[in-house]
């Protein structure tokens, strides 16, 4: 008697029913992989940059005495001039606009290279786009070779960068964050609270809250010597730095399931941007 020998095998039923477990798991998991990874780029950005603007400033603390006393004493143009000879690539883009045309020609570069025509104001509660005011508005604009978009504010010599050049989301401190060159006295005071011993400390080029600077209206007026926080009930800039909490991550906006952040917390499409404090120092 000859005996046939049944071959294994999948029924169509089967592949069908595979193919589309494939399918749910998939629209479950490559949401939380993309904004994970997004989160992550940024991140690494937002690292990148920093170390570069505090390499820069220990550099003008060797060269000019104190970086902080330095960017207040020379002059604006020459201050944002040399600032951006240290950045790799760092070309002008536009030279002679008045303090009020800057915004409006942050939002063409913008605009035509498809981005939203930020920078927007970052606001939780709202979650909108609440307000276009850019603090940095009386320099030029200026370009590296990594695409980052830097402008100045001729007051404590704040710089901003947006890390990512064009690329949304055009946030401020998502993506667009503000520096201000600070002397030792100043990083006594504002950083270390420890204005007793400002010989313990060097000037140094520190990140600031740019939605509060912008938000509350801070002055931008150089605060006077003995340097005191809140004098007279009176905010300065300067009261918005330290700043170490830039965007945590972005959270799937067609997802119903929770997934996870790159802190490995639970987000789900209720949830847009969100910060958290991560210690750079």
């Amino acid at each position: 008697m000859i005996k046939f020998k049944k071959n294994a095998g999948f029924t169509l039923s089967e592949i069908l029913v595979t193919m589309g477990l494939i399918g749910v798991i998939s629209a479950m998991t490559i949401p939380t992989l993309a904004y994970n990874y997004r989160a992550k780029v940024l991140e690494e950005q937002f690292r990148a940059t920093y170390s570069e603007i505090r390499e820069i400033g220990s550099r003008l603390n060797y060269d000019k005495g104190d970086v902080g006393t330095y960017a207040n004493n020379t002059d604006f143009n020459n201050w944002q001039r040399e600032f951006m000879s240290m950045i790799n690539g760092g070309n002008n883009l536009l030279n002679g606009l008045n303090p009020g045309n800057i915004t409006g020609e942050l939002r063409k570069i913008y605009k035509n290279a498809g981005g939203s025509p930020g920078p927007y104001r970052f606001n939780l509660g709202a979650r909108g786009r609440v307000q276009t005011s850019v603090i940095c508005d009386n320099g030029s604009i200026w370009l590296d070779s990594k695409g980052r978009i830097w402008t100045f504010n001729s007051e404590n010599r704040i710089i901003c960068v947006d890390i990512n050049g064009i690329a949304n989301p055009n946030r401020i401190n998502i993506d667009t964050f503000a520096y201000i060159p600070m002397s030792a006295e100043q990083v006594a005071t504002w950083v270390y609270e420890d204005p007793d011993n400002p010989d313990n400390y060097s000037g140094s080029i520190i990140p600031c809250d740019l939605d509060v600077i912008i938000g509350k209206g801070l002055s931008n007026a150089i605060p006077e010597k003995p340097y005191v926080k809140n004098v007279n009930n009176k905010r300065v800039a300067l009261d918005a730095c330290p700043f170490f909490e830039p965007v945590e991550n972005i959270a799937p906006m067609n997802s119903s399931s929770p997934g996870r952040s790159a802190k490995n917390r639970p987000v789900t499409s209720s949830d847009t941007y969100w910060k958290t404090y991560i210690n750079y120092k």
